[in-house]
């Protein structure tokens, strides 16, 4: 094993390409990244490809240390498709392959790959898909940690960074024209906010977003944006809407790239611990995170780089991991004022690192 593993060492070195696997939920994606600016740091001279589902796959940019992106096909493209995905990964003839969910699917197309090198889980028969196995020690609690293990293999001992997801002038173009068209204030600050989730134990009340937004507009005087969340037929947005009126601008259902460019020209966001709170981050927005069921410390790396605050109550029950509950003390308990004042601090913040940096 150690003589593979300095060959693999060797052809990083000389540059060449490494595939990075995580097939589904846009914010694990996201905290991916810091493992591809690792890879990146230590190889400078290999490419990185990256192999997801949508919507991640729609949302990795060459910024983001990625040179190219393999879209696994969604379920009605049939199998051709899928030949075809893992002929042009054969064809990269990969140094090595991570995968970073080891589920089924992604453990088999890891094996395709034909790379050499093939890290992943210790999960099941699918293990043996692999050429070497990662079992990450529990006390390795953040999410982005947890990935950051694998490189240990090939003795890179990283540290984390903020991920980072960058908006072209052209997609920015369009957000300003977007948020034009709704009325938005550009002169004002503006602050995101997303009611919806995809599992209620993540779901701050509507009510609780309705009186925030109230409180913002009302304090500051801030144009509040609202995102409808793919999928999710409106619901959320529509009850923030009876109760808000035309106190809000609502936007339709974006893709992720023009939700990140929206995002980026925001002042700040709210959301609940998802896939948008982790993309307002990833373009640099001041961002407070909502949370219930799940942790801070695992899925909210990012107090230490930034305006950037998670917003929790330490009920007795925290954390469950759950999707469902039959009561949301941990949502419910969540006071609108305490979030409020987190949202001014990284409003606050967030402008004192813009002072700074035109100043210097």
């Amino acid at each position: 094993m150690a003589n593979r593993i300095e060959t693999v060492i060797e052809s990083l070195s000389r540059g060449a390409p490494v595939l990075v696997s995580r097939l589904q939920y846009l914010g694990d994606v996201i905290l991916t990244l810091p493992l591809a600016y690792a890879i990146k740091q230590r190889f400078p001279k290999c490419d990185i490809d990256y192999l997801s589902k949508r919507p991640g796959a729609e949302l990795l940019d060459p910024e983001s240390a990625i040179r190219a992106v393999h879209r696994v096909p969604d379920p009605g493209e049939g199998v051709a498709a899928t030949v075809r995905l893992i002929r042009r990964l054969r064809e990269r003839r990969f140094a090595l392959a991570i995968d970073l969910l080891s589920n089924p699917r992604s453990a088999f197309l890891i094996w395709a790959t034909g790379a050499r090198f093939r890290l992943g889980g210790t999960r099941r028969v699918r293990r043996h898909l692999y050429t070497h196995t990662v079992h990450v020690p529990a006390d390795i609690r953040s999410s982005a940690a947890h990935h950051l293990y694998y490189l240990n293999t090939l003795g890179i001992d990283a540290d984390i960074q903020k991920p980072r997801i960058t908006v072209s002038p052209e997609e920015s173009r369009r957000a300003r024209v977007l948020l034009d068209g709704l009325g938005v204030n550009v002169a004002k600050q503006k602050v995101g906010i997303h009611p919806g989730g995809k599992w209620e134990v993540k779901r701050w009340p509507v009510a609780s977003f309705a009186s925030l937004a109230a409180g913002l507009k009302a304090r500051l005087g801030a144009e509040v944006v609202v995102f409808r969340g793919p999928g999710e037929g409106g619901e959320f947005t529509d009850r923030l809407r009876n109760s808000l009126g035309n106190g809000a601008a609502y936007l339709p259902e974006l893709s992720v790239r023009d939700a990140a460019a929206v995002m980026g020209e925001l002042s700040a966001g709210v959301y609940c611990d998802g896939g948008a709170m982790h993309l307002s981050v990833a373009v640099g927005t001041p961002t407070v995170g909502i949370f219930g069921s799940s942790e801070p410390d695992v899925w909210f790396p990012y107090e230490r780089f930034g305006p950037f605050r998670a917003a929790y109550v330490p009920v007795a029950c925290r954390p469950c991991h759950s999707h469902f509950c039959d009561h949301l003390t941990c949502l419910e308990g969540l006071e609108v004022e305490a979030v409020e004042r987190l949202v001014i601090g990284v409003l606050e913040q967030g402008s004192s690192s813009a002072g700074a940096a035109d100043s210097g």
